[in-house]
């Protein structure tokens, strides 16, 4: 990850961000004023969640990681404490995730990359949403799948192995996704591949989340390049996450919005 690359792009968000006043969309204006602007619920599952993720930062437990995505950045990074501070999604941006489930009424949701789980809690907040993550590693799988037991979520189901060879497979049996976070290989060719992979089995309703969409030049590439698709009619940059919709209903448009 290039910080002075991150920098730079943060300054051409802050420049170029828009607020609700300058949406004409009726689409893009509501989601941006129930999920986007809108301040998180004080879900029950939300505190018990963040106990999850205390536990993790005291942690000084060491584990074995077998990086099958790009190289990481985190210096200690097989401290638990380390990937939990460093590596974890922020608590406003895991909140954002359920709010958006929740907006999409999502039932079948699809999350690339479980790491330590603390994501995939949020986004199987509701008995009523289908989880499944992938995740490589099988260090980590050990600790999500105790996690998800320990929390009583039977609706998530935890697919270990190379996303790569994971993932082709159990599209071939997936229909229907309406949600699917990606934080697993932040490098522009995984990035595309997976996108291309699994556009194909989501609803037309369907929101794709990208994590880090400026962590570096290949996923800054990626975003434009996913953006541009002739499929994909509806784009949102908040800076951290960027949200794509393959709707025929909604015309061609891309935002760059205040979160």
């Amino acid at each position: 990850m290039s910080f002075l690359h991150q920098f730079k792009s943060l300054i051409s968000y802050w420049l170029n961000e828009e607020n609700e006043h300058s949406l004409h969309s009726p689409f893009v204006y509501d989601l941006y004023q129930k999920v986007i602007k809108k301040k998180p619920l004080a879900k029950s599952c939300y505190e018990k969640i963040e106990q999850v993720r205390t536990q993790f930062l005291n942690s000084d437990k060491e584990i074995e990681l077998t990086d099958l995505g790009s190289k990481s950045t985190l210096k200690g990074s097989n401290k638990i404490s380390t990937i939990a501070s460093q590596g974890i999604t922020k608590r406003k941006y895991c909140h954002f995730l359920d709010r958006l489930a929740d907006y999409l009424e999502a039932k079948n949701i699809v999350e690339l990359g479980t790491s330590l789980g603390i994501n995939t809690l949020y986004l199987s907040c509701e008995a009523s949403r289908k989880v499944t993550t992938f995740e490589g590693n099988p260090s980590l799988v050990a600790i999500a799948q105790a996690v998800f037991e320990g929390n009583k979520r039977n609706n998530v189901s935890t697919i270990e192995g190379d996303i790569n060879d994971t993932l082709p497979k159990y599209l071939q049996q997936a229909s229907g996704i309406d949600m699917v976070y990606f934080d697993a290989n932040h490098t522009y060719e995984a990035t595309m591949n997976y996108f291309k992979l699994i556009r194909k089995k989501c609803k037309d309703k369907a929101c794709l989340v990208f994590d880090d969409i400026h962590r570096n030049a290949e996923m800054e590439k990626a975003w434009k390049d996913i953006k541009d698709d002739f499929e994909v009619t509806l784009s949102i940059d908040l800076f951290q996450f960027g949200l794509i919709f393959v709707d025929p209903e909604i015309r061609k448009q891309n935002h760059i919005l205040t979160f």
